[in-house]
């Protein structure tokens, strides 16, 4: 700890004899009142050294303390922030600062439940300043798989706004809460409004356009696309999303050249890989789907739904070894909620090696007990197998799950005919009522009618 502390005072020039107070105050003259964060790194660690020395003159000096813990943050140092703002808290427990500061550093590093407590406890300690509800309306839009929390986002952010008004990024912000709560027209016009404060800003072009195409606007969507590329020719994520419109309005050659043209000058642009790679695909040139894909899972190898894109390209190439290696990497990573298992265990059932399917599946199911799809496959795999107790149980799940999907009741009554007449008849006419309005159930609803009938004839 001395050789370090050494270290860093020869870097910041210290005096071995300075006086708590004076390492401190050099270290604010050296700031000068600037961003941390427009300090470069050896601006950052001199001055953290001198905070670091005034501590160990005076471990109590709280003004220090608080210092080092913003220039922790600054630096990206959140562990080591967290750790001064808990101490801070601790030797404070009134103070909302300190609660803030070590929300801010725990929402950094993706801790956001313990950020939404900290910025509640903040502001119970009179915190209550527009930035500190600008980032607590963050960590709740970060939280808003969860209904509840994007009410909360939003009021947050109306909080901050109404404390202090001119924030287009806020108003940016708020208008995405409103579009994930499926307001879609307050979060136009709040998003026309951060425009025109934020004319060049790429992204809130980009996010209206959407906002546009969802209202039935696509002329709208486009010349939003086009009136920022006015501005600036080269924005990648302007090219990007002219490309992926070009892409829906069936013009694939000259999508992949925006695309290319965004690559160009932002090779790190991930959705353009994953578009291209799709086009690809959907066009049969498979190695170059295969390539596309390769490139993004490079920038996001944790990624699970591009091992399986990369899996799905290697099926269709007859490459089933490395299919199974890109669908087994994708289950390790979470599985792309549930996509990877089915993927893995339709690749397993298609080879006949129904048991490993089933432990696929089942393990699945587990991770994720809302995908119907799950259940219904897993149904189907043991009613293969002659299980038919646990086949009709899986498919009841699917049911149960998403009782208005009439592909899971035709699997359901593939199983009661094995089991139960009665229960198949009443499954079969179920299925067709809601097969009717499901243009991809054509093909099996004649099936459907001839079972349905054969079993009418047994039960007279």
């Amino acid at each position: 700890m001395r050789h370090w502390l050494g270290v860093l005072c020869l870097l910041a020039g210290c005096a071995a004899d300075i006086d708590a107070p004076t390492a401190h105050q050099r270290a604010q003259d050296l700031i000068g009142g600037r961003a941390l964060r427009s300090l470069d790194r050896a601006e950052l660690a001199q001055a953290e050294a001198l905070e670091v020395q005034a501590l160990a003159r005076d471990p109590a000096m709280h003004e220090a303390a608080f210092a080092l813990a913003e220039l922790y943050a600054a630096r990206g140092a959140y562990e080591e922030a967290t750790e001064r703002y808990r101490g801070l808290v601790e030797a404070r427990p009134d103070e909302g600062r300190g609660y803030a500061g070590l929300a801010f550093s725990l929402a950094a590093q993706g801790r956001y439940s313990g950020a939404m407590r900290a910025y509640q406890d903040a502001l119970r300690r009179g915190e209550k300043t527009a930035e500190v509800y600008a980032q607590l309306g963050h960590v709740y839009q970060a939280l808003g798989h969860v209904a509840e929390n994007l009410n909360s986002a939003r009021a947050a952010y109306r909080a901050s706004l109404q404390l202090q008004g001119e924030q287009p990024e806020l108003l940016y912000q708020l208008a995405r809460v409103e579009a994930r709560a499926g307001q879609d027209e307050a979060a136009r016009q709040l998003m026309e409004q951060a425009l025109a404060a934020l004319p060049a800003d790429g992204g809130v072009r980009v996010d209206l356009a959407a906002l546009y195409r969802v209202a039935g606007q696509p002329q709208l969507a486009r010349g939003m696309i086009a009136e920022g590329l006015k501005l600036d020719a080269d924005d990648p994520v302007l090219l990007q999303e002219l490309g992926r419109l070009l892409w829906e309005d069936g013009d694939g050659e000259r999508a992949l050249q925006q695309f290319a043209r965004a690559l160009a000058i932002d090779p790190d642009l991930v959705l353009a890989y994953r578009y291209i790679g799709l086009m690809h695909s959907a066009a049969g040139r498979l190695p170059e789907a295969l390539a596309a894909f390769g490139e993004l899972a490079a920038r996001q190898p944790d990624d699970a739904a591009v091992k399986v894109n990369i899996g799905i390209v290697y099926s269709r190439m007859g490459d089933l070894a490395a299919a199974e290696s890109a669908f087994k990497n994708a289950v390790d990573l979470g599985g792309a909620g549930g996509d990877a298992a089915l993927k893995l265990g339709g690749l397993y059932v298609h080879q006949r090696r129904l048991r490993p399917a089933v432990r696929v599946l089942q393990e699945a199911t587990g991770r994720h007990p809302q995908n119907a799809e799950l259940f219904a496959s897993l149904g189907d795999t043991y009613r293969q197998l002659g299980l038919l107790s646990a086949a009709q149980q899986a498919g009841e799940a699917a049911v149960r799950i998403e009782p208005q999907r009439a592909l899971w009741r035709f699997h359901l009554a593939s199983t009661y005919e094995r089991l139960d007449g009665n229960k198949a008849q009443l499954e079969w006419q179920q299925y067709l009522v809601l097969a009717a309005d499901d243009a991809q159930e054509v093909t099996r609803m004649d099936y459907a009618r001839e079972r349905l009938q054969q079993l009418k004839k047994k039960a007279r």
